[in-house]
């Protein structure tokens, strides 16, 4: 069966707990932010080890065993994991106090691109090159998977012809296997954006993969779906202003027309409000049940139609705008130039 084939690894947070720490920037604000974390706490990771908790109203920059970027954040009451650069996976059990290095693969010369934790022992961080751990135990041992069940048919039927060799099959695999950018568990299912228009979704926490047919061949960076009454709303981000929607599981995917052509990175979703954000300080409003419509605007200067769904919101920023929260009118966002506080109405 082409399924997942699955290696452990013991964690090496002891043997490197000496590692250099993060660079303690005294404008680690205005540096280069990646991902937020918003439950019990905020939690904010970016470039040179940097990982930020919000603390009685303040921002404070934490001690972590590593200079290693980080991409991603996830928590789970006061336990945090962040993962990065050098196959790197950092966590901490009490709230950002201490820190242990669960993970570091330099030699892989691959990043993490995302995590969650589905609770407090079980969770995955995946990323580029279809890199994709497990662990069930809180990050005391990871272990590797290959998921070939995400590649196009075709690919799939040749790694079948080769797999009475065993070793060559996992080489052919991790090689063909694309980049795993952002996955988002929502109404009971696992979603899967990545590189090369892949689109997945999971009914076992990642452990199988049907993948979704869609006529685009370029990256996602970010997929969410939403009930509107009984139907189900999927929405998909990526390069070049690309937006795809889909009504129900069983439809055919369509565009919604964006009339930009910077890149679109994170949905920013909260009960009241969904949001766009993209690269060049793009950011839009996203009216969801508009979606389901054919409505557009008024032709612009270069003769595009925007769809009605979007509002174009001025953020005031010309930076990557990589992700962000909502609050009281506001988004507190992370981006390539560090935290702004956008105005969202």
């Amino acid at each position: 069966m082409l399924g997942v084939l699955t290696t452990t690894l013991l964690s090496c947070g002891a043997a490197l707990s000496a590692q250099k720490q993060s660079f303690q920037a005294p404008l680690v604000t205005e540096s280069m932010l990646l991902d937020i974390a918003v439950n019990d706490m905020i939690v904010i990771v970016g470039e040179r080890g940097h990982i930020l908790i919000k603390q009685n109203g303040d921002l404070v920059q934490l001690d972590v065993p590593t200079k290693t970027t980080f991409t991603a954040v996830s928590t789970i009451g006061n336990k945090i994991w962040a993962v990065g650069h050098d196959a790197t996976i950092v966590a901490s059990v009490d709230g950002g106090k201490s820190w242990s290095i669960q993970l570091q693969m330099p030699e892989l010369d691959r990043p993490f691109l995302d995590v969650l934790f589905f609770d407090d022992q079980h969770g995955i961080a995946l990323g580029a090159y279809g890199l994709f751990y497990r662990t069930r135990d809180g990050g005391t041992t990871w272990n590797k998977e290959l998921h070939a069940s995400v590649l196009p048919l075709a690919d799939i039927e040749y790694l079948d012809t080769i797999k009475s060799d065993q070793a060559f099959y996992e080489e052919e695999l991790s090689f063909i296997l694309p980049h795993f950018n952002r996955v988002t568990y929502k109404n009971g299912k696992l979603l899967l954006a990545g590189e090369a228009g892949l689109l997945a979704v999971s009914d076992n926490l990642g452990e199988s993969w049907q993948r979704q047919d869609i006529d685009y061949y370029g990256s996602f960076f970010d997929v969410s779906q939403f009930k509107v009454d009984e139907i189900t709303l999927t929405l998909a981000a990526g390069l070049r202003g690309n937006l795809f929607a889909r009504r129900d599981v069983d439809s055919d995917w369509f565009s919604v027309e964006t009339c930009v052509t910077t890149s679109l990175n994170s949905f920013v979703i909260n009960n009241e409000k969904t949001f766009v954000t993209g690269n060049n300080g793009v950011l839009f409003a996203v009216d969801i049940e508009s979606v389901f419509t054919d409505k557009t605007l008024p032709l612009d200067a270069d003769g595009c139609a925007q769809s009605a769904a979007l509002t174009m919101i001025d953020s005031g920023v010309n930076d990557a705008i990589l992700n962000a929260d909502y609050q009281n009118g506001q988004l507190f966002a992370v981006t390539a130039s560090g935290i702004k506080f956008l105005n969202a109405e």
